[in-house]
């Protein structure tokens, strides 16, 4: 099965605060589709449970529905993540935002991310069948 992944690329932004005070200026987006929502959910759990190892980063997960993703592809009508056949009105899009204190620290984030991505996607193929 394919999964098609959207990148939207950091952006610097120097409003960007958490509530425990240290500006996160560089940010990034990414969007997984999945082929349903219980795929959606397993992955999100997967990828969820470490964090990251200082305050420089801060990533958040929601699980979303094609039409809630913002891309270039929706913009258009024909929507890369349900040309698979999907329903767009199915939560089945991760989407995670990552918040950075510099880009070296979002890319080693995004890039770790993105490992155990690719684990846990080949896990779902291997035990899918």
């Amino acid at each position: 099965q394919k999964h098609t992944i959207t990148i939207r690329n950091p952006q610097k932004n120097i409003s960007a605060n958490m509530t425990d005070n240290i500006s996160r200026p560089y940010k990034s987006t990414v969007h997984i589709a999945l082929p349903s929502n219980q795929y959606a959910q397993h992955l999100k759990d997967v990828v969820s449970v470490d964090e990251e190892v200082s305050n420089k980063v801060v990533k958040s997960f929601s699980i979303v529905t094609s039409q809630e993703v913002d891309g270039s592809d929706v913009d258009r009508g024909n929507d890369a993540i349900v040309r698979d056949g999907g329903d767009a009105d199915e939560q089945r899009v991760l989407r995670i935002n990552f918040m950075a204190t510099d880009a070296k620290m979002l890319r080693v984030a995004m890039s770790t991310t993105y490992d155990m991505i690719n684990v846990a996607l080949k896990c779902f193929q291997e035990f899918e069948e």
